[in-house]
């Protein structure tokens, strides 16, 4: 089966430098202390500088060094503050959701034996190479809004190999109801390492659904705005939540 060629994004450069894979990362891990801990897993804390967001972020100082003169370049980052502390979030988050609507390479596939569609993505995602998305990983995070679209997972590399190893799953037939949708992950650092586990189940952290629902053209935007009203208003706001 031969895989779709990995499409390149065309957005703009600057934005490509401020909210790359690991960059969204470390944005993840500055915004985590105002996210309940069951919709982000990353390191909760205040950090003074570049070296203190690497070590908890687990990147280079150089990397987080990067981000943080291109949050200084972009005004993200209040001055006068002891920590590092993001403001003009509204504008912030708004460029991340643009800067994410890249396409990803995907595969509408089908289980051989469809006795049991769950219990064969449960096996699926057991394997420790892939996560609920998008509508999918909302429904796990106890935020679904949206019916009847078939489940997206992520993996970090959609390779035929990679498909291979999952036995019971098979490309669908054109014209064919696919059971799950394989998409390869645009941001897989961001993606695998704030992944949560609701009931045993590896799904995208709240921020990452939120991003990835908002361009669908299956009542999409509808589904981020109840995250947006359920979770994310105050945070881009700069109101904190607890949970």
């Amino acid at each position: 089966e031969h895989l779709p060629q990995l499409a390149r994004s065309s957005m703009p450069r600057e934005h490509g430098h401020l909210f790359s894979d690991l960059n969204q990362w470390m944005l993840k891990v500055l915004l985590a202390s105002e996210i309940p801990d069951e919709l982000l897993s990353a390191p909760r804390g205040r950090y003074r500088n570049a070296s203190q967001l690497a070590g908890a972020a687990n990147v280079s100082v150089m990397s987080a060094f990067r981000l943080v003169q291109q949050l200084q370049r972009g005004g993200y980052l209040r001055e006068s503050d002891s920590y590092l502390n993001l403001v003009r979030r509204e504008d912030l988050f708004h460029g991340w959701r643009a800067a994410a609507r890249r396409a990803g390479n995907e595969i509408r596939m089908r289980f051989l034996l469809r006795g049991d569609p769950p219990a064969e993505l449960r096996r699926m995602l057991r394997s420790g190479r892939a996560c609920l998305a998008l509508f999918a990983a909302a429904d796990a995070l106890k935020l679904g809004f949206v019916q009847g679209v078939p489940p997206y997972v992520y993996v970090q590399r959609l390779q035929a190999a990679n498909v291979a190893a999952w036995k019971n799953l098979v490309p669908a037939a054109a014209g064919e109801a696919p059971d799950a949708i394989v998409r390869q992950a645009s941001s897989p650092q961001s993606v695998f390492r704030g992944l949560v586990r609701p009931d045993g189940m590896p799904a995208c952290d709240v921020i990452q659904v939120w991003l990835d629902v908002s361009a669908h053209p299956s009542r999409g935007e509808e589904q981020a705005d109840l995250i947006e009203r359920r979770v994310l208003n105050r945070v881009i706001k700069g109101k904190p939540i607890h949970g």
